[in-house]
């Protein structure tokens, strides 16, 4: 009895060593697996949607210049980063174990050029003094803070084709005798030299220009109504 007792035990043992040394070598693989993952190199670098800034600059910015190790960062930290753009709008990355990162990017759109304040004004309601933007338009005078916020959201919806048209906005309320009849109206000078009244209510009629222009006559002193609720007219002011 005695000797099949000790039988068992060393059984017992040997099952037990096994499981131990079973662990370890999972554990070694676990741990393998992971040392792997966190010590890939990032390969690739796909960066889309951009047009203002250079993937250099969105690089750079990102702390992915010298292409270091694919988790050094995280997907959030570089969103981050990129974000700090004044012209980035959104951000969206993604990182597969291939060693790509892909970075999409939605810019704000250059709404105007502020000459109170010598910056440009973005489309997310941010403004930058940096850069070198052609063909915006240029606000010349001072728009009250409530206004002008609703200024920038009007534009940010139109077709940026339709503001590309734009040479100047100039902001003039109608007044009559000394009343303010409307205090959103803007006085829109064209690239084509018309001269296009209109207010933040009806700023969506901006998209219809294109369409308007070759029924339109043109001299220097034509002017388009586009403030009224009623039909849009046009003459000389």
């Amino acid at each position: 009895m005695e000797c099949m007792k000790k039988q068992k035990r060393k059984v017992k043992r040997r099952i037990k060593w096994k499981a131990f040394f079973l662990l370890i070598f999972v554990l070694f693989l676990i741990g393998y697996f992971f040392y792997t993952i966190f010590n890939l190199p990032i390969k690739q670098v796909l960066i889309k949607g951009t047009n203002l800034i250079s993937d250099y600059e969105i690089m750079e910015r990102a702390g992915l210049k010298e292409y270091p190790k694919l988790f050094k960062y995280s997907s959030n930290t570089i969103r981050k980063k990129i974000e700090s753009f004044d012209l980035v709008d959104s951000v969206k990355v993604k990182k597969n174990l291939f060693g790509k990162i892909t970075i999409e990017i939605k810019e704000a759109t250059v709404l105007f050029y502020n000459r109170n304040n010598s910056a440009y004004v973005l489309s997310n309601g941010k403004e930058t003094p940096e850069g070198n933007f052609t063909g915006v338009p240029f606000l010349d005078n001072y728009v009250q803070s409530d206004i002008y916020e609703r200024l920038i959201k009007e534009l940010a919806n139109l077709n940026p084709e339709s503001l590309s048209l734009v040479s100047e906005i100039e902001y003039t309320p109608w007044k009559s005798k000394d009343v303010v009849l409307d205090d959103t109206r803007f006085l829109f000078r064209m690239n084509d030299g018309i001269k296009v009244y209109i207010n933040l209510i009806h700023m969506d009629r901006l998209d219809w220009y294109a369409a308007m222009y070759t029924t339109l006559t043109k001299n220097d002193n034509f002017y388009l109504f586009l403030d009224s609720d009623e039909n849009v007219h046009y003459g000389e002011e």
